[in-house]
């Protein structure tokens, strides 16, 4: 993948030889031409100014999300700078799929976000009049982005007597990643890159649907479809070009957590279902790190922060097991008001900025009812028996991930797994999906399964609630390498376009 910006004439058969490759079955490319009218006017040449940090950072984001969402095999952009003249190419862009459709897809994809969100200006050189300064997204008349500096930027917050010059260096040199780019997540991120947090990471594996836009600030209707992460980065860095966010365009399992944390100095849990909270807890204390987690159910949130560097305990000291998945209702079911995300992850955030600071921050557990404005302060101590922070814990190693995600344009996990399929005979008869197993979840626990305990199960349902108890319930008696399929069977089409083996 290569995304560059270049002063000199590009050289397309080079980069068409960079994306050779023999295992793809299309190549598709545009070139982007220096055209002799715009608009009614004729013109004579043309230049282009380039912000290059965000330009390069942002192309390669663009780039990234074509690979992903197309399936493709490789991808490479070029946007020319300074002065053409009638008939350069000012832009090329280059792919490689396994099909022609995808490629074709690709390419279109690819101009329309560069054209859409780099920040390039172009003048146009005209026969019959003065030059003019044109934003290549909108083709409207304007001189080009105003430098600013970090100073400027901060000038708001640095005169506080709490930060200051040496407050805001130890936030310009913090690490925060963010659990999930949501509701939570959205505000919580912009709160931390408008402070100036120096580094940023934005995990998240979900693309944007229509029901996400009423609470999730960072996105906008044109941005449906495409993958969270990668939105996210790509605003932020609009809103603050002083910061680096980190894209981690994955799930947050007990296969990856770790390695993730690593790059941090603080996490914030923006996650929405249970088993992923206290994945992030556990995680926390036996890596050390400092996490702010926030919790909300329609009108309502809590905040907590855990340090495992004092004796206030964790999750699991307050309620030791998380509840059974779709015990409790989420957003999806319960349904949330926009405010109330927007409120705890902003309050996230600032937590966060405390800790940074040396500020006294929030002790216990905090809960908000955004209906009364009423504000509840539950006392929380570490307990002794808890299995993870506890004077002699149990639990000194994360469970195993019980959770399996299919790679986009990749049904060969279907000839992988025995698969086992959960669902009620009505559910079957609506959606057939190929299963070696066939054991209803009102019939799980008294259904014999002959399959070899060596074996790679994949318990499949609707939406991956009830698969994900069953192949924990399978671990337990036996079959060590029980999956569950994330999201279920209704999340096939999202991955795979509707390919069923």
């Amino acid at each position: 993948m290569t995304f560059l910006v270049s002063a000199t004439p590009i050289n397309i058969n080079a980069l068409s030889k960079s994306l050779k490759n023999d295992g793809a079955g299309a190549f598709a490319t545009f070139e982007g031409w220096v055209r002799n009218k715009n608009e009614g006017f004729s013109v004579d040449a043309l230049e282009y100014e380039v912000f290059h940090d965000l330009a390069l950072s942002e192309g390669r984001v663009i780039l990234d999300e074509a690979i992903h969402k197309y399936g493709l095999s490789n991808a490479a952009a070029v946007h020319r700078e300074g002065k053409l003249k009638i008939g350069d190419c000012a832009i090329w862009i280059g792919v490689t799929a396994p099909h022609r459709g995808e490629a074709f897809d690709a390419c279109r994809y690819i101009i329309d976000e560069m054209k859409h969100r780099l920040p390039v200006w172009k003048k146009e050189y005209y026969s019959n009049q003065e030059p003019q300064w044109v934003n290549c997204q909108h083709h409207h008349h304007h001189t080009p982005r105003a430098e600013i500096n970090a100073r400027d930027y901060y000038a708001r917050q640095t005169i506080l007597p709490q930060i200051g010059d040496t407050g805001q260096d130890l936030l310009t040199n913090a690490k925060i990643l963010v659990v999930g780019a949501g509701g939570l997540g959205s505000s919580a991120a912009l709160a931390l890159a408008g402070a100036g947090v120096g580094v940023i990471g934005i995990a998240d594996h979900d693309d944007l649907s229509a029901s996400n836009l009423h609470r999730q600030i960072l996105y906008s209707v044109d941005d449906i479809g495409k993958p969270k992460a990668h939105l996210a980065a790509s605003r932020l860095k609009q809103q603050n070009p002083f910061v680096t966010v980190n894209v981690h365009h994955e799930k947050v399992t007990s296969d990856n957590v770790e390695d993730l944390f690593d790059k941090y100095d603080l996490i914030l849990d923006c996650t929405d279902n249970f088993a992923s909270k206290y994945l992030l807890n556990d995680a926390a204390i036996l890596c050390n790190k400092l996490l702010v987690q926030a919790s909300i159910y329609q009108f309502e949130g809590q905040l907590l922060i855990i340090n495992p560097r004092n004796e206030s305990g964790c999750l699991r000291c307050l309620f030791n097991e998380a509840p059974q998945t779709g015990m409790v209702g989420d957003c999806a079911t319960a349904g949330i008001l926009g405010t109330v995300p927007m409120t705890l992850g902003t309050l996230q955030a600032n937590e966060a900025i405390k800790l940074l600071l040396g500020i006294d921050t929030l002790s216990g557990l905090a809960t908000f009812d955004l209906l009364s404005l009423g504000i509840h302060h539950i006392k929380r101590k570490k307990r002794e028996d808890c299995p993870v922070c506890g004077t002699r814990p149990s639990r000194t190693s994360l469970l195993p991930n019980v959770e399996y995600t299919p790679s986009p344009n990749d049904t060969s996990w279907q000839q992988e797994f025995v698969i086992i399929d959960v669902r009620e005979n009505m559910e079957l008869a609506m959606n057939p999906f190929p299963a070696a197993y066939h054991l209803p979840t009102s019939n799980f626990d008294v259904t014999p399964l002959d399959a070899d305990k060596d074996a790679k199960l994949l318990v499949v349902c609707a939406h991956g609630i009830r698969s994900l108890n069953a192949a924990n319930y399978l671990r337990q008696a036996g079959w060590k390498n029980c999956y569950s399929l994330s999201g279920g069977i209704a999340n096939l089409s999202d991955i795979h376009d509707g390919q069923v083996a």
